[in-house]
């Protein structure tokens, strides 16, 4: 029985794994391979368990697992042959598999057998057994890939004999006359093994009630899709009255022309989309009375061009219709548009119908405008500015036009959106569009790039006519706005540049006007600038530079040097003030002045910066004496919160005390934003580093800034001391400053001391710190004097 019930297990699911696909598969032949292993092997000690020689067995227990393991692992290898098979032979092929597979768990499980003496067998029916495994075995999988539960039942019965055969004529080839009892270690007794087969023939009887439940579900589904070819059928018939309807009352029109143009179906819909009586049955009218009809109209009055429109109408689609198809669109003088599309079937006939694409030609045309105008102010965008800049060079290339690309930036327009809100930012937007547009003459456009950004093109003989132009669009600039209860004043900086002078393309003459653009907003007293090649010598040297400074940064080409800070009182050292200094190959020693803005241009100010507070960081940290160190920081670094952590890792890698580090800002880099700027500030002073103002005097000089911060120093700009020994103006400004440091109890350092008569002054007015040439020049520190280190000067 235990036979049995494997052998059927094994055929049911070999043949769902046949049936499977990908790791499914897998798992079938998984499943049935493990339901004939346990079958043969519980087959085979249920057989020992009952064999009675006269003494009683012991079992080794690493050979009876050997057994197991053989009999799963070369029924699984035969299983997988047989579904991967493509005819009978591989099929029987691995059907063999499972064969050997019988006959070496049978053999192995023999060898398990503890006892004395040896086991005489007979070679010919040892040979028979495991060749009547095979031939059976193989067999019973041919007739396992059949269809039919005959063919199921048929291989599970042929499976089974293979075991029977195999076991019993194995058995039969055995002599155990020459055997006695014998105990040793790791040997496995009956009961134990009998609680082993009956576990095992539980998993069998599941394996089998599994592919019982499987066979019957597949049984069901076969049942479930006849019933549902037959309900197919009947919503097949529903389906073709339900098309009927929904051909009443599509929303196209559809019409069946015959083989010879005659329309023998259409739906209700396509006379009305014609413009004909709804009603109106045109079946049996040639494609030509339809289009007559069509053209005539609802009156059925003919034109004295009613014949030359139908020719024409007939000449744009019967080229469609004896070709490969195709739609065309009408437009009619109500403003509807049809789209016709005409679908040759292949023997003459051919299919059409009919869409009203009104509205969505209207919604296309909408799209369109949006895609090449600025939504606020309905200007041409840059888009289609681009194309009509394009059009205008290739028609000035053809003709003797000269064509004016104009640059436009708005100015103090962010004052607006602080001070009034966006919204009347907005409506300035609008009015100055409205005001350079208005008068627009042939050759000419404005459009708008985006923000405050605007571009105009002027296509011109004469330079009276350029300039007219630019006359006219200043005026627009320069007048004032209302807002309501309100008049905002306006301005702007314009840039011109010609073509072909100052370029032959859209790119290049659009660069050279913005760099006339930025030269006019760096100047007070014009408002409009023409390109010079100056300018792009100017902007190609920038260029340059800023590419000589990336280069620096990745060779470590900048470098450091001192400037000493004494007490006005004591003349002894307070600190050193950190300079930057570059060498630029083939240009020699650059000032930072020139440098720096260039760095903060191309981005790579924050890289220099963050340079600079490592390296001055470890120089401090590698003195003998405890002297402050003061890095003076850029306006782009102030702004960006990440100044915080570039403080705190210079801090960190060189070990530095926070106290001997003081940070140096200017009031104009405060301003920029000042939330944003005293937030960081803020938390670098939390940190233990010291802050001073610089520069103090020569910006907004707001006594705000130094109530919103508590800056730890007060550094007065070296033009002050310029003439403050001589000049009683320049003394009072130094004074009150000396004077604003003492009521708030901040010390005040001067700059650019360079003669005794200035530090005499500083002394007598009570300054506390100063530096200059006078006290020393910047270089780089040498602590080989005990007494005080002094300065190796470098030039510049």
């Amino acid at each position: 029985m235990v036979c049995l019930i494997s052998a059927y297990a094994c055929v049911s699911l070999l043949r769902h794994a046949h049936k499977a696909t990908g790791r499914t598969r897998h798992l079938w032949t998984g499943v049935a391979a493990l339901a004939v292993g346990f079958g043969i092997w519980a087959t085979h000690f249920v057989a020992v368990l009952a064999f009675r020689p006269g003494y009683t067995f012991a079992y080794d227990l690493l050979l009876t697992a050997a057994s197991l393991a053989i009999a799963i692992g070369l029924c699984g290898l035969g299983i997988a042959m047989a579904i991967r098979g493509t005819n009978r032979w591989d099929h029987f092929l691995g059907g063999a598999v499972v064969g050997v597979a019988i006959s070496s768990m049978h053999y192995t499980g023999i060898a398990a057998l503890v006892m004395g003496g040896t086991i005489a067998w007979n070679a010919p029916m040892v040979g028979a057994s495991i060749v009547g495994g095979m031939v059976l075995a193989g067999l019973a999988a041919v007739s396992a890939m059949g269809v039919g539960w005959r063919r199921l039942t048929l291989g599970a019965i042929l499976l089974t004999l293979a075991i029977c055969v195999m076991h019993f004529t194995a058995m039969g080839a055995a002599n155990f006359d020459r055997c006695f009892p014998l105990s040793a270690d790791g040997e496995l007794n009956g009961g134990w093994l009998a609680l082993a087969v009956a576990f095992v023939s539980m998993l069998i009887l599941g394996a089998a009630f599994g592919s019982v439940v499987l066979d019957e579900t597949d049984r069901r589904r076969t049942e479930r899709e006849r019933a549902r070819e037959a309900a197919d059928a009947v919503r097949l018939s529903e389906v073709s009255a339900r098309l009927e309807l929904a051909m009443t009352h599509m929303s196209q029109g559809l019409a069946l022309y015959d083989a010879e143009g005659i329309l023998r179906l259409h739906n209700r819909r396509l006379p009305a989309m014609l413009g004909l009586d709804p009603a109106q049955d045109l079946t049996g009218l040639s494609f030509r009375e339809v289009c007559r009809l069509t053209i005539i109209g609802p009156g059925g009055t003919e034109a004295a061009d009613t014949e030359e429109r139908v020719e024409q109408a007939l000449s744009q689609h019967l080229p469609l219709i004896s070709g490969q198809g195709g739609d065309i669109q009408h437009s009619f003088g109500d403003g509807r548009t049809l789209r016709i599309n005409h679908s040759p079937i292949g023997d003459g006939s051919w299919v059409s119908t009919t869409d009203d694409i009104t509205e969505r030609q209207r919604t296309e045309a909408a799209i369109f405008h949006l895609a090449h105008h600025d939504g606020l102010t309905g200007l041409p965008n840059r888009e289609q500015f681009n194309e009509r800049f394009d059009m205008a060079l290739q028609a000035a290339s053809a003709g003797d036009d000269n064509v004016a690309v104009i640059a436009i930036d708005l100015d103090r327009f962010k004052e607006v959106n602080d001070g009034y809100g966006h919204a009347a930012g907005d409506q300035v937007l609008k009015t100055l569009a409205e005001r350079l547009t208005h008068g627009l003459k042939d050759g000419e456009l404005v459009a708008r790039l985006g923000g405050d950004e605007f571009a105009a093109i002027k296509s011109f003989v004469s330079m009276d006519a350029l300039r007219d132009f630019l006359a006219r669009i200043e005026t627009a600039l320069f007048t004032r706005v209302s807002i309501g209860d309100t008049t905002v004043g306006t301005g702007g900086s314009i840039g011109v540049a010609i073509y072909p002078e100052d370029g032959a393309e859209r790119s290049k003459l659009l660069s050279n006007a913005d760099l006339a653009m930025y030269r006019a907003k760096a100047e007070f007293d014009r408002h409009i600038c023409y390109y010079e090649r100056e300018m792009d010598e100017h902007a190609r040297q920038r260029r340059e530079m800023a590419k000589d400074i990336w280069t620096a940064l990745e060779q470590d080409a900048f470098y450091l040097v001192y400037q000493v800070q004494k007490s006005v009182a004591t003349n002894e050292i307070t600190g050193y003030e950190v300079l930057l200094r570059w060498d630029r190959p083939g240009h020699g020693l650059v000032s930072p002045a020139d440098f720096v803005p260039v760095a903060e241009e191309c981005g790579a100010i924050g890289a220099i910066g963050a340079w600079v507070l490592k390296m001055a960081c470890l120089d401090a940290a590698s003195w003998p004496e405890p002297h402050k160190v003061a890095v003076n920081i850029s306006g782009l670094q102030l702004s960006q919160v990440d100044l915080i952590e570039t403080v705190r890792a210079a801090l960190l890698r060189s070990g530095l005390s926070p106290k001997r580090l003081e940070l140096e800002v200017t009031e104009t880099s405060i301003i920029a934003d000042k939330n944003r700027a005293l937030h960081i500030l803020r938390q670098v002073k939390a940190m233990g580093v010291s802050i001073a103002i610089d520069d103090f005097g020569t910006g907004y000089s707001s006594l705000d800034t130094l109530r919103s911060f508590p800056f730890d120093k007060i550094k007065i700009d070296r033009s002050f001391m310029n003439e403050v020994e001589v000049n009683e103006q320049s003394k009072a400004i130094v004074r009150a400053i000396l004077a604003l440091g003492r009521s708030l109890h901040v010390p005040v350092l001067a700059e650019g001391v360079e003669t005794t008569a200035q530090l005499e002054v500083l002394r007598a007015e009570g300054c506390t710190e100063a530096q200059g040439f006078l006290l020393g020049r910047p270089g780089a520190i040498d602590w080989n004097d005990a007494l005080e280190p002094t300065l190796r000067t470098s030039a510049g």
